[in-house]
Formats: C-alpha cells, sequence, structure tokens
C-alpha cells in the first residue's frame, strides 16, 4: 500500500537553484532567481550486454557509462544569468555589459537545487562538478517572459568517493 504523503506535486515556494565556482558551499552561491516551467534532471547509464555461445539470451548486463544533466528556464533574464547560460563567469559582467566570445574554457559550477520533497521534506539536491553547456536559447516575444534556457552537464568528481561522484540528494524534515 502506497503512501499519500510521498507523492510530490509542485514546487514549493523557498525553491531555489544556486550556482557557485567549484568547491564553493551553498552559503557563497549565488541564487539565480526564479525559474519557470520547472528544473529537469536527467539520468542515463549505457550497459553492455554480457553473451556467450551457450546461452540465447544476455547473461550479465554491466553499466559501461553514466550521466547526468540538468534543464532549466530562468525567468530573470540578468546579464549574470545569461554569463552563467553561455559558460562564462559572473564576473564577465561588467558596468551593464556582458562581453562575450573566443571562449577559451568554462568553469566548473557547483550546482544547489532545493525543492519540495516526499512527506512535506525539503530536498536538496547537490551536484559538486557541472558545466553549462553553453547550449541555450532566449526568446523575445510580446506575450510572455524572456526566458534563458540553461543546461549544465554533471561531471565526475574524482576527489569524492566512487559513490558520491555525481552528487548526493538529501531530504530534511520541515
Amino acid at each position: 500500500m502506497g503512501t499519500a504523503t510521498n507523492i510530490v506535486v509542485g514546487l514549493q515556494n523557498t525553491n531555489t537553484i544556486k550556482v557557485g565556482s567549484y568547491g564553493d558551499d551553498e552559503l557563497t552561491a549565488v541564487d539565480l532567481g526564479y525559474i519557470k516551467g520547472g528544473i529537469v534532471i536527467e539520468h542515463d547509464s549505457d550497459h553492455y550486454d554480457v553473451k556467450v555461445d551457450q546461452v540465447l539470451g544476455a547473461v550479465d548486463k554491466i553499466t559501461v557509462e553514466e550521466s547526468m544533466k540538468i534543464k532549466l528556464s530562468l525567468a530573470e533574464a540578468t546579464l549574470e544569468n545569461l554569463a552563467v547560460a553561455f559558460g562564462y563567469p559572473t564576473t564577465a559582467v561588467s558596468a551593464g555589459t556582458f562581453n562575450f566570445g573566443s571562449k577559451s574554457e568554462s568553469e566548473f559550477k557547483t550546482l544547489y537545487i532545493n525543492v519540495k520533497g516526499p512527506a512535506n521534506a525539503e530536498r536538496k539536491y547537490t551536484f559538486w562538478k557541472t558545466k553549462p553547456t553553453g547550449k541555450t536559447s532566449q526568446e523575445y516575444k510580446r506575450n510572455g517572459e524572456t526566458l534563458v534556457d540553461v543546461e549544465f552537464d554533471v561531471l565526475c568528481d574524482t576527489t569524492k568517493s566512487q559513490n558520491q561522484r555525481f552528487g548526493s540528494i538529501a531530504d530534511t524534515a520541515v
């Protein structure tokens, strides 16, 4: 029998997404502001089927690759948020201008996502090492908000133990 309070619907009003330099704790991370359309956290893994001549089907399945991606739309189209989406540091914004182009390398970022969890808990995702893909779009239109679409690839942080290399998810009772 299921438990109805474990069904998560919607976001909480204190929902946040924060981004910091790689290794920064949440207190020094920058809140990216309002989002629209939710946050999508994708997890994917590829497997190798082990097959032998004596059996018609696979006898084992071994994970050979694992990946994660985070997708969201920022509702605050600030220059700092554009810099994050393009994979630049927010320090690329100066005196009301964001200059970009010929970027040799983007910085790793640590992401903190705080959302509603089951049983009225608060859920915190921590992704240790991410990099914005630079795949972004903004649409300026007559009827509707201009959103800054942003994607982050979650990378393995080899400074962590093997079972923590992508990050952590923690539920805290309210």
